[in-house]
């Protein structure tokens, strides 16, 4: 979640900026602003939650949805492997997957002592390690679980088509077992709390080290939660405990009245089924379960934030888990339970136990209500929980996004050490991740490797030891997974064939199959060179990112985009190929900077900002905000940047695009942009459509000077429009994909127009009510169409009129971006957490097809 931009001083940018004409040229925003504001933070949430919105006044259940479109979707498949007819597709070839495993020099710390960046994948919430196999299992996202038994050299994925991706928790159970039948857990459902966070279908669990699973067991307990924790009796296998908390399924929205409540659940069957634990109040969200390694019979567990006045903190159970009682902050030296408001006093918490011999020791991750407390503090206990004491020299240790990355982690075998995992930056404390070996009573700054060679992602999620080992260290966070055999003091990344990579959007190259551009989640803009190892083309956060089909060596992508503060996109003038010194210029409008490019910065903007190149005169860019913007020559103006802004200006009179939608009060915001080519060469387009995030479709003949609205859907909710495609072939056939859950069939997710746009009709027969998230034409056979869902890929082979799973190769995953090259037959798809994967067609149809 760390935001990461531009490196320089602003004040020395300040002045940079104006040169002898007195113009203001386009600069670029600072380097590292590692961590997250509550603002940033705030419209992230908010940009997730219209992607992914829901009937929220009814008792709709969108786990439920999304569960039966998953069944859906196998159904089909199974029905089309067992002979049945069904309309499908001509292709035959499958999709192929092109990483990035891993992207190179990636965002790692720069500063400090680091003379190198490592290699990075993605988000990883959770590990576990299996010292019989050899193994080390790693839980993506929204990218399952994987398995390397090479300390991290290769990877395996084993659960690309469970009904979720998403990782809460990997758990192996405790006790010996014959080679490859080590019994795991998988909870679904990551419990991060961000606002991409997806909610999960309950627990899989695998007896044969994750060749296989069933499951999903506890789906009434746990359906559309995050299943955060899972602890298995080290004295009776088949007595599981499971917490859960909050998930979102497909992320953001509204949560219904039919969720499960959040608690402590508990399994005497291996996991077959589950019952909650009556002591607990309602709502608990759980963060941590673990067994006391002195009295087996005692548990301790986490408690995040909860309803008023219910308590919070720690739990602690002395009858195996059937009953729990809060520890008492006031009398034991933790924070207060409850604050003086009757509020939970304690945000987050998370826990790391040993035994000390014949008392248990007890590391405490606490995040309160109030500050400073919201940046971390760290409490230990060296007498089984009766007594604590803070650290304070862990303070700050999770920089106030406590409630996205806080673990804390001993080892075992060594109870003096303590590693803290957080957000924030490297050469200061408090740092991402730090290491003391006097019980928290010191700490150092363990980010960057001692020799500078070598350094970690921010962001952490999960922190443990090799068995045995202590000082074989293995993190998980935003970057993926990184181990160490000297207790932190060298890194090595375990990233080379791990896919994870969360993208937001992508291009292809115009002519040259091996390269593509993509931006992702707090990994920056990357490039495809034609290997699974991508490049890191640029700092931040990636939103969409655009290739010039005229030009390629032009390239823009956007960061994250904030009123009043951050709005625009980034250019490069050396194609995907770009590295972050190439990023010379930012246009639009960066307040701290005192640089407008005529973009206002109060608009209503989109965490991710969509633009757009013209299609006909490709040096020509569009901007969303709640306005519409034109930047003519766009690459060209960057070329002579020295002395000419890049300017945009806002069509349609200055109007917006997104009043609120009755009953609603609250306004949107351009979502998606496309353009019908001029039929006058090196005219920009006449024709230009626009939707929005509150589902809205807007269409101009007379490029740009006026909109008239042609389309909203008539439905509960006002679907976020997530793309707006014209057919190459054929411009008056438009289509429009929807994003989010309606509660009825059709879903209307997919909308076309055979008029140019002018008006629209339903054509989402054969999809499930899911998000469609992107739409591309095959660039081989003229009247197909595919579409990129939560749920994977489908394809229609009749014009919209019907649609079909088109998987072959693709998880069962979020897809964010699908784009078709005619020149080169590729279409590739970006996911939402298992990277990119190509289709390379054999017939390549090229007449009456533009470019993607």
């Amino acid at each position: 979640m760390s935001v990461w931009v531009r490196k320089s001083v602003m004040a020395a940018v300040a002045v940079a900026a104006v040169c002898a004409s007195g113009s203001v040229f386009a600069v670029k925003p600072p380097a590292e602003t590692e961590g997250e504001s509550s603002d940033v933070a705030a419209q992230r949430e908010a940009y997730y939650a219209l992607r992914r919105m829901n009937p929220y006044d009814s008792n709709f259940d969108s786990a439920k949805a999304r569960l039966q479109a998953y069944n859906q979707f196998q159904q089909v498949l199974l029905a089309r492997s067992t002979g049945i007819v069904l309309p499908g597709p001509v292709h035959t070839e499958s999709w192929q997957s092109i990483g990035p495993a891993p992207i190179t020099l990636g965002q790692t710390p720069t500063n400090a002592t680091a003379t190198s960046r490592s290699p990075v994948s993605g988000r990883v919430s959770s590990l576990a390690i299996d010292p019989i196999d050899n193994a080390v299992y790693a839980g993506g996202a929204q990218g399952g679980v994987w398995r390397t038994r090479n300390n991290g050299a290769s990877w395996t994925p084993l659960t690309d088509f469970l009904g979720s991706l998403a990782v809460g928790t990997i758990v192996v159970a405790p006790g010996t077992h014959p080679l490859n039948q080590a019994t795991l857990y998988l909870g679904t459902g990551e419990g991060n709390f961000s606002g991409d966070s997806y909610g999960g279908v309950g627990i899989y669990k695998s007896t044969d080290s994750g060749h296989t699973w069933q499951g999903p067991y506890g789906q009434a307990q746990f359906g559309n939660r995050s299943v955060a924790t899972i602890a298995v009796d080290s004295a009776n296998a088949n007595h599981v405990l499971a917490g859960s908390t909050s998930g979102i399924f497909g992320v953001g929205g509204v949560l219904g009245p039919t969720l499960p409540v959040r608690g402590i659940y508990i399994s005497n069957d291996g996991g077959a089924t589950w019952a909650i634990s009556a002591s607990l109040s309602a709502h608990a969200r759980i963060s941590k379960i673990v067994q006391d390694p002195v009295v087996p019979t005692i548990w301790w567990a986490g408690v995040s934030l909860i309803a008023p006045a219910s308590g919070g903190g720690l739990l602690k159970s002395i009858d195996n888990g059937a009953t729990w009682s809060a520890v008492d902050g006031v009398a034991t030296g933790l924070p207060a339970i409850v604050g003086a408001n009757g509020v939970s006093g304690i945000a987050r918490t998370w826990l790391s136990v040993s035994s000390g011999g014949a008392s248990s020791v007890i590391y405490l991750g606490v995040s309160v209500v109030t500050s400073p407390g919201k940046g971390g503090r760290l409490y230990v206990s060296t007498d089984s929980g009766a007594t604590w004491t803070n650290k304070p020299a862990a303070d700050g240790y999770c920089q106030g996004q406590c409630w996205y990355d806080m673990p804390v982690y001993s080892p075992p075998e060594t109870t003096t050490t303590v590693f803290t995992g957080g957000a924030g930056s490297s050469g200061a404390l408090p740092s991402s991740f730090m290491r003391s070996t006097d019980s928290g009573g010191t700490f150092v700054d363990k980010m960057v490797g001692i020799d500078g060679n070598s350094a970690l992602h921010a962001d952490f999620h999960a922190i443990t030891s090799w068995p045995g080992q202590p000082t074989h260290i293995w993190v998980g966070n935003d970057g993926g997974v990184f181990h160490s055999d000297d207790n932190g003091d060298h890194w090595i990344s375990a990233n080379t064939t791990l896919q994870l990579t969360q993208f937001e959007g992508c291009d292809l190259h115009p002519t040259d199959p091996s390269q593509a551009y993509g931006g992702t989640q707090d990994n920056g803009t990357d490039s495809f060179l034609g290997s699974t190892a991508w490049t890191h083309s640029d700092d931040g956060d990636g939103g969409f990112a655009l290739i010039d089909q005229g030009t390629p060596t032009n390239v823009t992508h956007t960061y994250f985009n904030q009123s009043n503060y951050l709005i625009g996109a980034a250019v490069a003038l050396n194609g995907p190929a770009s590295g972050p010194a190439d990023y010379l210029y930012f246009s639009g409008d960066y307040v701290p900077g005192g640089q407008n490019n005529g973009i206002n910065p109060a608009d209503n903007v989109l965490f991710y900002a969509p633009m757009a190149l013209d299609r006909g005169v490709h040096d020509t860019l569009y901007f969303g905000t709640d306005h519409l913007y034109i930047a003519p020559s766009f690459f060209a103006n960057t070329v002579a940047a020295t002395n000419t802004s890049i300017v945009y200006t806002a069509l349609n009179g200055g109007g917006g695009f997104a009043p609120p939608v009755p009953p609603s009060t609250f306004p949107g915001a351009i979502s998606a942009i496309e353009t019908i080519a001029n039929v006058v060469p090196g005219s920009p387009a006449n024709t230009i459509l626009v939707g929005t995030s509150n589902g809205r479709v807007w269409r101009s003949t007379n490029a740009g000077t006026s909109f008239t609205e042609t389309d909203m859907t008539p439905l509960v909710i006002a679907q976020y429009v997530s793309s707006i495609v014209v057919n190459p072939r054929n411009p008056n056939n438009v289509f429009q994909s929807r994003a989010g859950f309606t509660g009825a069939m059709p879903a209307h997710n997919v909308r076309v127009s055979n008029d140019g746009g002018a008006t629209w009709t339903d054509a989402s027969n054969g999809l499930p009510d899911i998000p469609v998230n992107s739409l591309a034409f095959d660039p081989v056979f003229s009247n197909q169409i595919w579409a990129g869902t939560d749920i994977g890929m489908y394809l229609s082979a009749d014009g919209g009129a019907t649609w079909i799973p088109y998987n072959q190769g693709v998880p069962n995953v979020a897809i964010f971006s699908v784009k078709a090259n005619g020149h080169t037959g590729n279409v590739l798809t970006c996911t939402h957490g298992r990277g990119a994967f190509l289709l390379k067609l054999d017939t390549i149809f090229i007449d009456g097809f533009d470019g993607n």
